[in-house]
């Protein structure tokens, strides 16, 4: 019978750290996703210093997973001479100093946060249907297990910011 205990355990431990595994995957992939969309962008001059002499903020809220991995693949990167900075922010935040607002999937408040960086050059990107439909601009999700990326211009040219031919080239039409 303990045989039995300890061989249950061991499998269902097994079978988590594979999830996590394939989760932290997942996570490293979106954030390498992040950074090349980014160096797809041009920020107006009033929100990003052309010296460089300003650093680059990529905001994550509600996701602390995100968070690590960005810290971790953006670590020593830089975009146009800005070094690359990571945090994680709340609603009642100062979202106007972020360049970049990733909203993930599960976030409840994805429409309070749109609306709080509607009138700034931020780009927004997101996993949900909601997200894109409210206005969010570049909306990653999953087909043929694969990351794929749909583009809102409109709402990325209404905040003052320029998406490259390349980058508009790459997207997707979002699911339906």
């Amino acid at each position: 019978m303990l045989k039995l205990i300890t061989k249950s355990v061991f499998v269902s431990a097994l079978l988590l750290s594979q999830g996590w595994a394939m989760d932290q995957r997942e996570l490293t992939i979106k954030a390498a996703y992040l950074f090349r969309l980014s160096l797809f962008v041009e920020w107006p001059p009033s929100s990003l210093n052309p010296t460089g002499s300003e650093p680059m903020l990529f905001c994550v809220a509600g996701d602390q997973g995100m968070h690590e991995s960005l810290k971790t693949v953006l670590a020593d990167k830089s975009i146009n001479r800005h070094k690359v900075e990571v945090t994680e922010v709340q609603l009642r935040d100062n979202l106007s100093a972020c360049h970049l607002l990733y909203l993930p999937r599960h976030l409840q408040a994805t429409q309070a946060f749109l609306k709080a960086v509607a009138l700034y050059p931020v780009l927004t990107v997101g996993e949900s249907e909601a997200f894109y439909s409210q206005g969010g601009m570049i909306y990653l999700y999953n087909k043929d297990n694969r990351i794929r990326f749909a583009i809102n211009e409109q709402a990325a040219k209404k905040a003052g910011l320029e998406l490259r031919a390349q980058l508009l080239h790459l997207a997707d039409q979002p699911p339906s």
